[in-house]
């Protein structure tokens, strides 16, 4: 685990509520000087302390949703696991793949524009591994909002929604090759870009504006490397009873204001709810709850823990 002062946690947090400041408008803001921010992000680089600068993509403005799959495996080596998430990490619509331990082993997040192409993208994975999986589980996710991390450090709320359906927009292959590229490097310099996908600065730019315009570019945001920095990072899913709309609109009032919230799912299939918690410890977690089943015994039936501890993948645009 690696140390952080207020400074670092700050510089963290500014670099998660958009990855594309400058180094000079992150030392206005922290109240450093520029070669000062230049040294500590050399120092959280080189210490590995963030997974990826990474954009968030409002893919539901693409056509596609959302669907979670998670697997226990049986009569796996560490070999045979490491090529399933190999196969995963190189699925063309996988958004996300990690580790995870509780009744699960592995959870993943894939993007189809139907019920049809999910079922292909599944059945192509069972073909081939299915002999290694002894349960599944799928799940569709009807909404979900995003949070910033306030507890690092004092920061603004922001809240950013995906699933809710609106006016499908068309991407160009322009279009495409910059998202490809700002998925999971939000950080990369216009002249790198435009050297890497050899069109202009003045094209990129553009372009970038109006995907933002549109809100197909939502935010720029960094992935902390959690592990690293003695954080813990749960998935808690719920099964719920008499959720009717004010119960759904009382929960996410809670969560939103929680400061240890990172992301809430409303879903389809055998669970209900999905939170997301980064915390210091299980104990802080267990405590949350706790506080959660007390303020809401009338709501929550069941619920599930996935304690996450690797993630290998995380990328809004992976096509």
């Amino acid at each position: 685990m690696v140390k952080l002062d207020k400074k670092d946690k700050r510089i963290l947090t500014m670099l998660d509520e958009n990855a594309r400041y400058s180094n000079s408008q992150i030392a206005r803001k922290v109240g450093l000087s520029k070669p000062a921010i230049e040294y500590r992000l050399n120092r959280i680089e080189k210490n590995s302390l963030l997974f990826e600068f990474y954009t968030v993509i409002d893919f539901t403005k693409l056509g596609y949703s959302q669907y979670k799959i998670y697997f226990k495996f049986q009569n796996t080596s560490l070999e045979d696991e490491k090529k399933i998430i190999e196969y995963w990490k190189k699925a063309d619509n996988s958004i996300w793949v990690a580790q995870i331990r509780g009744n699960w082993d592995l959870a993943i997040s894939v993007l189809a524009k139907t019920n049809l192409e999910f079922g292909k993208i599944l059945n192509q994975f069972m073909n081939k591994f299915s002999r290694f999986i002894l349960l599944k589980d799928v799940l569709l996710t009807e909404y979900s909002p995003i949070y910033a991390r306030e507890y690092l450090t004092e920061t603004k709320p922001s809240e950013f929604v995906y699933g809710i359906p609106s006016k499908i927009y068309k991407l160009d292959e322009t279009d495409k090759r910059i998202l490809k590229e700002l998925a999971t490097n939000a950080r990369i310099s216009i002249l790198n870009l435009s050297e890497k996908i050899h069109l202009t600065r003045d094209i990129i730019n553009y372009r970038i504006k109006k995907l933002m315009k549109e809100k197909v570019i939502v935010q720029f945001r960094a992935y902390p490397n959690l592990q690293k920095l003695g954080i813990n990072h749960y998935k808690v899913i719920f099964r719920t009873k008499n959720f009717d709309v004010v119960a759904e609109n009382k929960i996410k009032q809670y969560v939103s204001s929680h400061k240890k919230v990172t992301q809430f799912l409303k879903l389809i299939g055998s669970w209900d709810l999905e939170i997301e918690f980064e915390t210091e410890n299980e104990d802080e977690l267990y405590k949350i709850l706790t506080e959660i089943r007390k303020e809401f015994s009338g709501i929550i039936r069941d619920f599930d823990i996935l304690r996450i501890t690797e993630t290998f993948k995380y990328d809004y645009f992976p096509f």
